[in-house]
């Protein structure tokens, strides 16, 4: 199923706006880290939280959060570096890149800059996989 409740999947929203391959979207584990993201932010807007998307945030969430999410993304069995590359593609970063999340979320499109930002977390990523390791 392509399409939830009218809305594209998440996976297939970002292949689409990033021009992302489904190898690719297999690679990072984008479904998995999505979720891993997602459940935080369901947890975070269960306990009343106002902007439930700053828990996931690199750099806006709390010391204890950022950890967490760490955490959690490293299950996934990403590298360090990988880890990082996937966090801010999906989360955001201080330079001012939103992260997919919040895109998707808001069911915002991409700039043509934002477009190039996720193309350099996608490939940071992959070639970060294709050295072995972070």
């Amino acid at each position: 199923m392509n399409r939830v409740g009218g809305r594209p999947r998440f996976e297939h929203w970002a292949a689409g706006v990033v021009g992302l391959t489904p190898e690719q979207v297999e690679t990072l584990r984008l479904v998995a880290a999505f979720e891993v993201l997602l459940s935080r932010c369901e947890e975070a807007r269960r306990r009343g939280a106002k902007d439930p998307l700053v828990t996931v945030s690199p750099k806006k969430a709390g010391g204890n959060s950022r950890a967490c999410t760490r955490r959690m993304l490293g299950h996934l069995g990403y590298s360090a570096s990988q880890r990082r590359a996937m966090h801010r593609l999906l989360a955001g970063s201080s330079s001012g890149w939103p992260g997919l999340l919040a895109l998707f979320c808001s069911g915002g499109e991409l700039t043509s800059p934002q477009r190039q930002y996720a193309r350099r977390q996608v490939k940071s990523f992959m070639k970060i996989d294709s050295l072995g390791g972070g």
